[in-house]
């Protein structure tokens, strides 16, 4: 899968949206001035019609792989919906549940321990 970064840098930090399929599916890390080491992840989608071709899961790889080739990242964080198939998909790669937010879950995933 083609993807194409695009970095901002902002007074609060930096962030980078990845996109594949000609921007029809991206997903957005955000790195806080205040929380070293930490990455954020929001924003991931996927338009209709493309969604289970392993699209989602491209990006994920892609997100977990920049974070792990940084050297300095040692958690993600995001916050998911509560819905089985969204916390089934995030589980698969390793993130837990760290604090149930009404409809939405907060979850992390250790990069190293």
């Amino acid at each position: 899968m083609k993807t194409i970064k695009h970095c901002n840098q902002w007074d609060w930090g930096v962030s980078i949206l990845i996109t594949a399929k000609q921007g029809r599916a991206a997903v957005t890390l955000s790195f806080e001035n205040e929380n070293p080491g930490v990455c954020f992840l929001s924003g991931l989608s996927v338009v209709p019609e493309i969604r289970r071709k392993g699209v989602a899961t491209a990006l994920m790889r892609e997100c977990i792989k920049y974070c792990k080739q940084s050297r300095v990242i040692f958690r993600i964080d995001l916050s998911a919906k509560k819905e089985p198939f969204l916390l089934g998909f995030y589980e698969k790669f390793g993130f837990q549940e760290i604090k149930d937010e009404g409809p939405v879950v907060r979850m992390t995933k250790m990069m190293r321990p």
